[in-house]
């Protein structure tokens, strides 16, 4: 008589799967394992050409459904905005692309002829909890039997429990079969995971096969992390803003504190890491009015160097200027740097043409998340970053970034732009200075900073922060969770409205979250409908990245304590905030070209419409009217409107009617 495990066991062993500690790479880990095993060798292709793989990526991903949304599911991260879901594609751009990183070096050995053999590193063992359990969780690390039933969910178990006697020792039997179906040492368990045993009930197994649409995830979301007991406080909008997206642009009167601000945060999570990694965790970088290439940050190539002597004892004058900022990126790529927060501050960014100097990582900010590793362009080709690794040797063959590119060159790698990496740059806007183009400004959050009357901070009261204030302990696990969510795809979902869904597990009512979904909707379509007419549509980065604010603003206020209420009360800021960091700051022109949209839409912004006084509506032409309808007009709790973005559109309105011309930045 078969005998399979129930749906509901299933869907417990998923939930507490995906609620422990385990970040979503121990999935390629025991993919790595299992294909080792059953292709009985210990050095394998991860490519689908290899049938040892394809059955391990069945046997510990495959969702047995044809109604799942992907064919494959990540239990460790179905707390995610895509509930754990992987396309297709996870047989090309999974487990091969992941482990092929650097921060896997320490654990996994690729052989440098293709298709690359996978192999286990000498002392990997004591690598596994940093490169694949969070660092600071309330959370327990997987359950062995939980996982072991989630490895059997699709097996008649009959013959494995045969002679067990109660479901405990069911359990047990089950347990003994993924330890050895995996291939899993008595260490990589003590790193990895808890052996308490797991409950269970005779109910627990049944005769019939369970249906995966009963066990398969809809919504999720991830437990809260503690923080570390750092003081120091940072800005709450700068750090909110680079978890949502690491690229902010912080624009304003020169002198009003855009660099001391990025500074002070940087300087903060420097403290908070400690002696946990070595070497400056930022880099300030003025931005030169000659600037018309990346070399000025990436380095270049010479032929002049100083003679030095290769390993094969040849001699050579080939050499490589290495620059700080090529030092720093080097660094946020070194194995121990996973996780970590870098930071590259660039001051006076629009001295020189942003598109020009910073071209390969506009580019790369995109396609890190979408390309393999052999399909996207380095920041470095593999020649130079070999010249490179034989200067930094000869420097010092302790640094991290010698250690980093070292690994690099030894595995075959390219040098990519890490997930840890932030980019803040600061704006001045003068006759020396150039403007953004909408393709930069289109890949940054930017935050306008606010003078203060001279009065406020000269009797005593301080400069005052963007969006208040957050501790830097709060902030660091902040931006970890920004990196964790960066190399988890967990934002590449088909529709961006469903980022929110992850907010479920953390007390908000499907209610509370249809609500604000509506609410951002309707802003964006308003938004769009009155300033696309006018030459500034914007696409599906811009709505995705809302939410993606909405989400991670969210996260923020509950770090700080604030309750689902007081959250639900107040989350229109988030809204406002999004909209005035990334939909606004693209505005730029004549009375004649922008006419009266900029009226109709801060009108709009403020809850207004067609019939409304002021009216969201304008006139384009010889009669083509743009306007909001009375029933889409933005009704907010409360009754309030996007005040602030409000305010900026009324400022760059009578801005536009004294001299003729504006722009967002100003």
């Amino acid at each position: 008589m078969a005998l399979y495990i129930s749906a509901e066991r299933i869907k417990e062993a998923l939930d507490k799967a995906g609620n422990s500690r385990a970040k979503a790479g121990l999935l390629d880990f025991l993919i790595v394992k299992r294909t080792f095993q059953a292709k009985g060798a210990a050095a394998v292709s991860i490519t689908q050409s290899e049938d040892a793989y394809i059955k391990a990526l069945d046997q510990l991903a495959s969702c047995h459904s044809d109604k799942a949304p992907n064919p494959y599911i990540n239990i460790f991260s179905i707390t995610d905005s895509s509930h754990g879901y992987r396309s297709a594609k996870f047989k090309s751009n999974g487990t091969g692309s992941t482990i092929s990183n650097n921060p896997w070096n320490p654990v996994i050995e690729l052989t440098s002829e293709k298709p690359r053999k996978a192999s286990l590193r000498p002392g990997y063992e004591n690598h596994l909890e940093t490169l694949l359990l969070k660092a600071s969780s309330g959370e327990q690390n997987p359950s062995l039997d939980e996982v072991a039933l989630w490895y059997h969910r699709a097996d008649d178990v009959q013959g494995l429990v045969a002679g067990a006697a109660s479901p405990a020792q069911r359990l047990a039997s089950l347990r003994a079969h993924f330890v050895s179906d995996v291939g899993l040492t008595a260490a990589e368990i003590s790193h990895l995971f808890d052996t308490t045993a797991a409950t269970i009930e005779a109910a627990a197994f049944g005769a019939q096969l369970a249906d995966p649409d009963d066990y398969l995830p809809d919504i999720g979301a991830g437990p809260a992390v503690a923080p570390a007991a750092v003081t120091g406080f940072c800005s709450l909008d700068l750090v909110t803003a680079l978890a949502a997206k690491p690229f902010v642009i912080l624009t304003g009167p020169s002198g009003t504190g855009k660099s001391r601000a990025a500074l002070k945060m940087a300087e903060g999570i420097q403290r908070a890491v400690g002696d946990k990694v070595k070497g400056s965790l930022f880099q300030l970088v003025p931005v030169g009015p000659d600037w018309t290439s990346p070399k000025r940050l990436l380095g270049f190539r010479t032929p002049f160097g100083e003679t030095r002597k290769r390993d094969d004892g040849s001699e050579t004058n080939d050499s490589y200027e290495v620059t700080e900022t090529l030092r720093l990126i080097l660094r946020a790529s070194h194995p121990a740097a996973t996780g970590v927060p870098y930071f590259l501050i660039f001051d006076e960014m629009n001295l020189s043409h942003v598109e020009r100097y910073f071209a390969p990582f506009l580019s790369l900010m995109e396609a890190m998340n979408i390309l393999d590793e052999d399909d996207a362009a380095p920041l470095v080709d593999p020649q130079s970053l070999t010249t490179i690794s034989e200067i930094l040797q000869r420097e010092d063959s302790s640094s991290p970034e010698a250690e980093a590119v070292k690994l690099l060159v030894a595995n075959g790698q390219n040098l990519r732009l890490p997930s840890n990496l932030f980019f803040i740059g600061t704006v001045n806007v003068d006759e020396t200075t150039y403007m953004f183009s909408p393709k930069v400004l289109d890949r940054a959050h930017v935050i306008e900073i606010e003078s203060q009357k001279p009065g406020d901070y000269l009797k005593g009261q301080g400069v005052s922060e963007q969006g208040g204030l957050i501790e830097v302990a709060k902030a660091s696990e902040l931006l970890r969770s920004g990196i964790d969510d960066r190399e988890g795809q967990r934002y590449e979902v088909p529709n961006p409205a469903s980022i929110i869904d992850r907010l479920t597990t953390d007390g908000f009512s499907a209610a509370n979250i249809d609500g604000i979904r509506d609410a951002v909707i309707k802003a964006l379509n308003g938004c769009y409908e009155l300033l696309s007419p006018v030459g500034f549509p914007f696409g599906y980065r811009t709505s995705k990245e809302v939410f993606v604010y909405v989400y991670v603003w969210v996260k923020a206020r509950q770090m700080l304590g604030l309750d689902v209420a007081a959250i639900m009360g107040g989350w229109p800021t988030a809204l406002d905030t999004a909209i005035l960091q990334k939909v606004l700051p693209k505005i730029h022109g004549s009375k004649r070209v922008i006419g009266e949209s900029l009226k109709a839409t801060a009108a709009f912004l403020g809850g207004g419409h067609s019939g409304s006084t002021p009216g969201a509506r304008y006139t384009i032409g010889t009669g083509l009217m743009a306007e909001i309808k009375p029933d889409a007009a933005l009704v907010m709790p409360g009754g309030s409107g996007l005040e602030k973005s409000k305010k900026k559109l009324d400022a760059m309105n009578s801005r536009l009617s004294a001299t003729g011309y504006v722009s967002f930045v100003s």
